[in-house]
C-alpha cells in the first residue's frame, strides 16, 4: 500500500506541472539529501489554476497510515515551494497537526529557512482560515531555540513574508541574550531595516520602539541610502517622543523623498507651515530636492501635454516645478492619505487653480486606464479636486466592482473620505450603508473609522457633522441670483422645494436663464440648482436610513449635540418639526416633545416645554408610549398638516407572544417559504450580512448593533453564494445573543441557551424592530412548511 500510495502522489503531482516535471519526478523519488530542495524545485511551475487536491488527500492519507517520513517532506516541499502552497492543507487537515510537520521538517536537513517557507505554503492555503494561526503558532515554538540563532538571522533576510515575520520577532526576544548572541540578534534584526514589505515594515516598526536604548542606530538610519530605511527610523522615531528630535530637524533639511518628509513631520508633530512663514524661494528648494535625481521621469505620462498653469493668490505663478512636486509628493507617498509635504508646497496657490489641476490630471488617468500603479491620482484628485470632484469619484466607485476591479474601488472610497468637503463624507457613508458589493462597503466603513479616530469623536458624531447645509440659511432659505431677477427656494417641512420669484410668482422648478438674465450669474446659478437637487435626493435619503437606524437602536444626543444637529442644520431642521422626541435617563422614556417651526419645544397637551440640563434626547417609539399620549401626538401633527420623515408613531409594534417570553428561539417565521435573493435583498437593505460562507454555502443572516450589546441571527434552510434568484429556502428561528461575547457561528450551537437571551430579555424596542423588520423581509413567502422543524 505504501509504495501504491508513492506512486499514486507522485503521478498526480508531476502531471500537474507546467515545467520542470523533470526535476519534480527527480525530486520526489530521490532518498538522499533534502539540503538543496530549493535550487531543485526551483524550475517547477504550475499553471495559474491547477490545485493538486488528489494529491494533497492522497498525501493526509499517507500521513494517518505512515507518518510524516521523509518522503511525505519531501512532498510538503514539493507542494510549498513548487505548487506555491495552493491546497496544501488537505495534507495535514485531518487532526491539524501542524506540530507534526514542523517537527518532521526541522528533523530533515532542509536548511530553516527552507523549513520556514514550506511552513509558509501552509498557512497560505488557510488563510484567512483562522487555523492558519495553528501553522503560526507551531513554527514559533519550534524554532524559538538560541541554537537556530544564526539561520533565523538568514530567514529574516531571505524567506518568504510568513518566515521572515516569525524570524524578526524570535530574534527580538533573543536580543536579551548575554553578550555575543544578543549583539548578534540585534545586527540580523537591523540588517532587514530596508524590507520593502508593508507587513516586514510595520512588524519593525513595532519592534524596534521597544528598543529605545538604540536610538543610535535609529540615527544612521535617518542617514541611510535606502528610502525604506529613512521611512522606518522616522516612524520608529516618532514613537520615542523627543528623542531623536534634533536628527529628525537636520534630516528633513535635507530629505528628498516626499513620503519620508512626511513621516518625519509627523514625527515632529507638525503640519504644512502657514502662508506666509516660509517665503517662496525656500518652497522652490524644497521642489528641487523632491525632483532631484531624475524623479520627473514618474510624472512623464502627465507632463507630455500642458498643465493648467497655477496662480499664485498674492499675483504671479508657480513655478513649473514647484507644480511637479506638488504631484511627485502624492506620487511618492506610498498609501492612500493625505501628503503634509503637498499641502506645504500648495501654500499661497488659488484653490481654483489646484481644483483645475486636481480634474486635468484625474481625466488624464482615467484615460489612461486607471491604472493601478499610478493610484496616487485618487488622493490628490480627492484632497484638491473641491466639490466637483466628488460625483466623478462616486461614479467610479460605483462602475469598476462591476468591472472585476473591486480593489481600486475600495482605494477611491478611502481616498473620498480624505476629501475637505462634507458631501464627500457623507458619499461614504452612503456606501458604508448601502453599497452592492461587501468588499467596498467595508472600506468605507475603515475610511469612516479612521476619519473618526483623527477627530477623536464616534462614527456617529462624525456623520452628523457631515451633514451638509448645501448652502440653506438656518431658516431653510437659499436664493439663486440671475442679475436682473433672483429666486428663492425654500426647503418645506416634507422636504420638498417651494421656489418663488423676487416678484412673489411661485414654481415648480427653477426656470432656465432668459435673455434678460446675466449670461454668467444666470447659467452659474442654474447649474447650482440642478447640483443642489442631486444633492438633496442623496442627503435626504442618507439621513433617513440614519434617522431609522437611530430609531431602532435608541440612539440619544446631549442637548447640545441634538441643537447642532437637528436646530441649527436646515436640512435636519425639517426632518425635526416631523418627528416626537422622547428625553431618556438610563435608557428609559421620561417624557416627550415635539420641536414646533418656531424654535419652540411642545408637549402633547401643547404646553410650552423646556429641556432639561444633561437631557439625553432620543426618538421616541409607540412601545414605549400609553395609548392616550400616542393618540394624543398622532393628534396634534393631523391638526398641524404634518405627515412624518419617518414610519414612527403609526410604527406596527411587536412583543413576544404569552408563554414564549423564557424562550431562546423567535419561531413566529418558522417554515415561511420565499426566493431566497428576495429574503438576501431585503434583509441586507435593512442592515443585515449573510452569515458565514462555508464551501460557497451558507444558512444565516445576522445583525449586530454593539452600542446596545445585542446582535440577532435568522438561520434558514440554506443557498449557495451567486445561486441566490433560482433558489426558494425556508425560514426557520431568530435568536438574540451577545456579540461581545459570542461568535456568531456558535450563538445556536449545543449551547444555544448559555450564549443567547430569552425573548423576554431583549429590550422592548429592539424586539419589536428586528421582528418588524423580518415581517417586512419575508412579506414576500407564498406558501408555509408547518412541519419545518422535522425538515431542518
Amino acid at each position: 500500500m505504501k509504495e501504491e500510495l508513492k506512486n499514486q502522489i507522485i503521478h498526480d503531482l508531476v502531471r500537474e506541472a507546467y515545467t520542470g516535471a523533470a526535476e519534480l519526478q527527480a525530486y520526489l523519488t530521490d532518498t538522499g539529501s533534502l539540503k538543496d530542495s530549493a535550487a531543485q524545485l526551483a524550475p517547477v511551475t504550475v499553471a495559474r489554476y491547477v490545485y493538486p487536491i488528489c494529491a494533497a488527500e492522497q498525501m493526509a492519507v499517507y500521513r494517518q497510515h505512515f507518518g510524516w517520513d521523509a518522503f511525505l517532506c519531501r512532498c510538503a516541499a514539493a507542494m510549498a515551494l513548487g505548487f506555491r502552497g495552493r491546497w496544501m492543507y488537505k495534507m495535514v487537515y485531518e487532526g491539524l497537526d501542524f506540530s507534526g510537520i514542523t517537527q518532521a521538517l526541522l528533523e530533515t536537513d532542509l536548511p530553516l529557512p527552507t523549513v520556514l517557507d514550506v511552513l509558509a505554503g501552509l498557512y497560505d492555503s488557510y488563510y484567512p482560515h483562522p487555523n492558519c494561526q495553528g501553522v503560526q503558532d507551531a513554527a514559533y515554538q519550534a524554532v524559538n531555540r538560541p541554537r537556530y540563532l544564526k539561520e533565523l538571522c538568514t530567514a529574516a533576510l531571505e524567506s518568504r513574508s510568513f518566515g521572515r515575520q516569525i524570524a524578526l520577532s524570535i530574534l527580538d526576544g533573543f536580543t536579551a541574550l548575554p553578550g555575543q548572541a544578543g549583539e548578534q540578534a540585534k545586527a540580523g534584526i537591523l540588517a532587514c531595516t530596508g524590507d520593502s514589505s508593508k507587513q516586514i515594515h510595520d512588524l519593525l516598526v513595532t519592534l524596534l520602539a521597544g528598543h529605545p536604548d538604540w536610538a543610535g542606530d535609529y540615527a544612521a538610519l535617518l542617514k541611510g541610502k535606502k528610502t525604506a530605511q529613512r521611512l522606518l527610523a522616522a516612524e520608529v522615531a516618532a514613537r520615542l517622543g523627543n528623542t531623536l528630535r534634533p536628527e529628525l530637524e537636520a534630516a528633513l533639511a535635507v530629505e528628498k523623498s516626499a513620503k519620508v518628509a512626511d513621516a518625519i513631520r509627523a514625527a515632529l508633530n507638525q503640519g504644512a507651515a502657514p502662508a506666509g512663514e516660509e517665503a517662496s524661494a525656500n518652497l522652490d528648494e524644497l521642489a528641487d530636492r523632491i525632483l532631484k535625481g531624475g524623479k520627473k521621469r514618474k510624472l512623464q505620462w502627465l507632463l507630455d501635454s500642458p498643465l493648467p498653469t497655477l496662480h499664485l493668490t498674492e499675483g504671479g505663478t508657480a513655478s513649473e516645478d514647484r507644480r511637479d512636486a506638488l504631484l511627485m509628493s502624492y506620487c511618492e507617498l506610498g498609501r492612500i492619505g493625505r501628503s503634509e509635504t503637498a499641502a506645504q508646497l500648495a501654500q499661497g496657490i488659488d484653490q481654483k487653480d489646484l481644483a483645475a489641476l486636481a480634474y486635468e490630471v484625474y481625466e488624464r488617468w482615467m484615460a489612461a486606464g486607471a491604472q493601478n500603479k499610478t493610484k496616487w491620482v485618487l488622493p490628490f484628485a480627492a484632497v484638491y479636486g473641491g466639490p466637483a470632484m466628488i460625483p466623478k469619484l462616486t461614479h467610479a466607485i460605483d462602475e469598476w466592482p462591476q468591472n472585476a476591479r473591486g480593489a481600486i474601488a475600495c482605494d477611491a472610497v478611502t481616498a473620498l473620505a480624505f476629501s475637505g468637503d462634507p458631501t464627500a463624507l457623507l458619499a461614504v457613508d452612503g456606501i458604508a450603508r448601502k453599497f452592492k458589493f461587501r468588499q467596498v462597503k467595508a472600506a468605507a466603513a475603515a475610511a469612516l473609522e479612521n476619519a473618526a479616530q483623527e477627530l477623536g469623536i464616534t462614527l456617529e458624531e462624525l456623520a452628523d457633522r457631515m451633514v451638509p447645509t448645501l448652502g440653506f440659511s438656518a431658516d431653510g432659505k437659499r436664493t439663486f441670483d440671475y442679475g436682473p431677477r433672483s429666486f428663492t427656494v425654500r426647503l418645506t417641512p416634507t422636504l420638498e422645494l417651494e421656489i418663488t420669484s423676487d416678484s412673489g410668482k411661485t414654481f415648480k422648478t427653477l426656470p432656465v436663464p432668459g435673455k434678460t438674465d446675466d449670461p454668467a450669474k444666470a447659467t452659474a446659478a442654474h447649474s447650482d440648482f440642478k447640483a443642489m437637487k442631486k444633492q438633496i435626493r442623496t442627503t435626504v435619503t442618507t439621513q433617513k436610513a440614519r434617522l431609522e437606524e437611530a430609531f431602532s437602536v435608541l440612539r440619544c444626543w446631549t442637548g447640545d449635540s441634538w441643537r447642532a444637529l437637528f436646530v441649527h442644520n436646515p436640512i435636519m431642521h425639517q426632518f425635526a418639526m416631523s418627528l416626537i422626541w422622547g428625553v431618556y435617563q438610563e435608557g428609559r422614556l421620561q417624557t416627550t416633545f415635539r420641536y414646533m417651526e418656531d424654535g419652540s419645544l411642545n408637549t402633547v397637551d401643547e404646553e410650552e416645554y423646556q429641556l432639561p440640563d444633561h437631557a439625553r434626547i432620543g426618538l421616541a417609539h409607540p412601545v414605549e408610549l400609553d395609548q392616550e399620549t400616542l393618540e394624543g401626538w398622532k393628534q396634534q401633527l393631523e391638526d398641524y398638516e404634518i405627515t412624518q420623515s419617518i414610519q414612527q408613531l403609526d410604527r406596527p409594534v411587536f412583543c413576544p407572544e404569552p408563554g414564549t417570553e423564557q424562550n431562546h428561539s423567535l419561531e413566529r417565521f418558522g417554515g415561511k417559504r420565499l426566493n431566497n435573493l428576495t429574503l438576501l435583498s431585503k434583509l441586507k437593505s435593512l442592515g443585515w450580512y449573510r452569515g458565514s460562507v462555508d464551501g460557497g454555502y451558507y444558512d444565516t443572516f445576522y445583525r449586530e448593533d454593539p452600542t446596545l450589546g445585542l446582535g440577532v441571527e435568522l438561520n434558514f434552510s440554506g443557498g449557495m453564494v451567486g445561486d441566490d434568484r433560482y433558489n426558494t429556502v425556508t425560514v426557520y428561528d431568530a435568536v438574540f445573543y451577545r456579540p461581545d461575547t459570542t461568535e456568531q457561528d456558535d450563538c445556536c450551537g449545543d449551547d444555544e441557551e448559555e450564549h443567547s437571551f430569552a425573548l423576554g430579555e431583549v429590550p422592548a424596542r429592539y424586539y419589536s424592530e428586528v421582528v418588524y423588520q423580518l415581517e417586512r423581509a419575508t412579506a414576500y413567502s407564498f406558501e408555509t412548511d408547518p412541519d419545518w422543524k422535522a425538515h431542518r
